[in-house]
């Protein structure tokens, strides 16, 4: 097997072990809190977490369709292996999420508008933009669940909020290791007008995000300028592993095959984790 495709098969093999691993290591959360909501933390958050237990929900069908084909013209199949894990992560998420509002006799929803424009712009990208659309919910996430965990005062949402938080920091890492596998044969000017577009498509989503869940983000002493901001650096720190890489792993403006993960053939298990 050439050195190429053996680089980019050992990038996804790291992801994919680290998924497993992760699986087997989910966490004990204190189900026995007896905490119930009040009215006002109630008010605050129903509507919200309602929504974000449905969009964690997702199977990501398509999207793991088109992995597994990229997986095939590339001969990797730890890459749609290791996606495929990252979605069983996020539906743990919406398990956890839906067993804290049974607890607390919240309803859970099948369907929302936000939700439904979500899985839309999935279902009508190719790979590389449905993971881009994934990767700004992800964004969102990291001070979503922040928040939630400090709207009330229950014990279980705190840990299920912090332990989301902890994957999605991880999950970040992993999609700017495949978001610069699946960019790096572009020009960087392209890459650069592509960075660009995708803030403008985190402002908008911010926006909405704010209006839809504001009281969450209230209830725990945010500001939307404070909101904006932690989503601006997450966005920030995305894009600057991106750079990173390729500025140690300088891929050709243009390529003539299909594997544009040849250089990150120099990359340890642990220095892949750690982008």
């Amino acid at each position: 097997m050439p050195l190429a495709e053996r680089s980019a098969a050992g990038i996804s093999k790291a992801w994919h072990l680290h998924f497993l691993a992760n699986q087997q290591n989910s966490g004990e959360m204190p189900w026995d809190d007896a905490y119930k909501l009040s009215s006002t933390e109630r008010c605050a958050i129903q509507h919200s977490i309602q929504q974000f237990q449905l969009g964690e929900s997702s199977e990501g069908r398509r999207l793991l369709n088109r992995a597994r084909a990229y997986s095939r013209a590339t001969n990797d199949p730890d890459f749609a292996e290791a996606l495929s894990l990252f979605v069983k992560e996020e539906q743990r998420h919406s398990a956890y999420l839906l067993r804290f509002m049974r607890a607390q006799e919240i309803p859970n929803v099948s369907s929302h508008w936000v939700d439904s424009i979500f899985r839309r712009l999935r279902v009508l990208a190719g790979l590389e933009l449905s993971l881009r659309v994934l990767v700004t919910a992800e964004i969102i996430a990291v001070p979503y669940y922040t928040a939630l965990g400090r709207a009330t005062a229950s014990r279980l949402l705190n840990a299920i909020s912090s332990r989301i938080v902890q994957d999605e920091a991880t999950h970040l890492k992993f999609q700017s290791s495949m978001l610069s596998r699946l960019g790096a044969t572009r020009r960087p000017i392209v890459r650069s007008l592509i960075a660009r577009l995708h803030q403008l498509f985190l402002l908008g989503t911010s926006f909405v995000v704010w209006c839809e869940h504001g009281s969450v983000f209230r209830a725990a002493g945010y500001t939307f300028k404070l909101f904006l901001r932690e989503s601006l650096a997450e966005f920030a720190a995305l894009e600057s592993r991106m750079r990173d890489l390729f500025a140690e792993f300088p891929f050709p403006a243009r390529a003539s095959n299909p594997r544009p993960a040849a250089h990150f053939s120099q990359l340890s298990k642990c220095e892949v984790l750690q982008k």
